[in-house]
């Protein structure tokens, strides 16, 4: 900045233009300096662009059983069901590594080959009942190990540890021929009239157009006591339409449980710490498998085999010939 002073001296010389340059007063640089200081000290830093949060689920206000790790439900859920190998709904029995003995039901292969012949550990209630609507389902809320984020089932197992609980719950768990599994999906429960059979003697139908499977009559009331279990042990996480509760609820009363699900709600609940609610009445844990099976109990009575198409059950061993050295039995 260039500033002109007049220089008036008392000789003769006359006046004279002193041209100065210079860059301010002193006072006045020191003045624009300490605002400026003062400005910085009290102004905010650049604020830094925050990442979307990420949803975290709500914790349960309710008491939830003890379920497993996915991975350990299965392989607890085979220990339970090691006496009772048959597939839920077609009834057929299976061996120790989950091979499906398609003979024993009349089983005939409707697409898949290789899942009929597998025994794989699935949902009655499916996923997606209680998996759809929340935001590790429907949003990208998870995070890999290389920073992709991803959403869905596989997000909900790990971030979200109510439908976790829900996913590997034993009440829910059941063994299922792998290509029933396939054209189970999640469709809805219903009744078909005029139906396919398309397993040959399995009594399951589906209609893939229409969005609905209907499962054998004698195992409708074991399905209904499953959602029964789950809505009243999870309550509002669990999204199923009203009709379908309608149905359930009927399907209950007209099959009602047998021998097999109070011993099986019993191994539960010795492992979950909670039973059936609608098995509250349940006898004692049944003995571990290899025990010989109680008489059955006569008709009429509480634990009398349902009606229709019977569950097919393991045949009793046939006693042990007393050994050779024995003494003979005294007359």
């Amino acid at each position: 900045m260039l500033r002109l002073r007049w220089w008036w001296p008392r000789g003769p010389v006359g006046a004279v233009l002193w041209l100065v340059a210079c860059s301010g007063s002193p006072t006045t640089q020191d003045g624009k300096d300490g605002k400026d200081a003062e400005k910085a000290a009290t102004s905010k830093p650049a604020a830094k662009p925050v990442p979307a949060p990420v949803p975290t689920p709500t914790p349960p206000t309710r008491a939830l059983p003890k379920t497993l790790t996915r991975s350990d439900a299965e392989a607890k859920a085979g220990e339970i069901w090691a006496d009772h190998r048959q597939s839920f709904y077609c009834g057929c029995a299976f061996t120790n590594d989950r091979k499906t003995v398609r003979a024993s039901c009349g089983y005939k292969t409707r697409a898949n080959e290789a899942r009929a012949h597998v025994i794989e550990w699935t949902q009655v209630v499916p996923p997606s009942a209680f998996g759809a609507h929340r935001a590790c389902w429907t949003t990208e809320a998870c995070r890999r190990d290389d920073g992709t984020a991803y959403g869905g089932i596989e997000c909900c197992r790990s971030a979200d540890p109510v439908f976790a609980a829900m996913e590997s719950d034993l009440y829910n768990l059941v063994p299922v021929i792998g290509e029933v599994i396939e054209d189970r999906s999640d469709h809805a429960l219903g009744e078909i009239k005029g139906e396919e059979r398309l397993y040959g003697a399995c009594d399951v139908e589906v209609d893939t157009a229409a969005g609905v499977i209907e499962p054998p009559e004698r195992m409708r009331g074991d399905i209904a006591r499953v959602y029964l279990y789950m809505r009243a042990t999870y309550g509002d996480e669990l999204h199923v339409a009203p009709e379908q509760w309608s149905l359930l609820e009927s399907w209950n009363a007209a099959d009602p449980a047998d021998d097999w699900e109070r011993t099986r709600s019993a191994r539960i609940a010795a492992v979950q710490g909670q039973g059936d609610p609608q098995l509250a009445g349940a006898p004692a844990p049944a003995p571990a498998p290899g025990t010989p099976a109680a008489a059955p109990a006569e008709a009429g009575s509480k634990g009398a085999p349902k009606q229709g198409a019977p569950k097919q059950g393991k045949p009793k061993a046939p006693p042990k010939p007393a050994p050779t050295d024995a003494p003979a039995p005294s007359e």
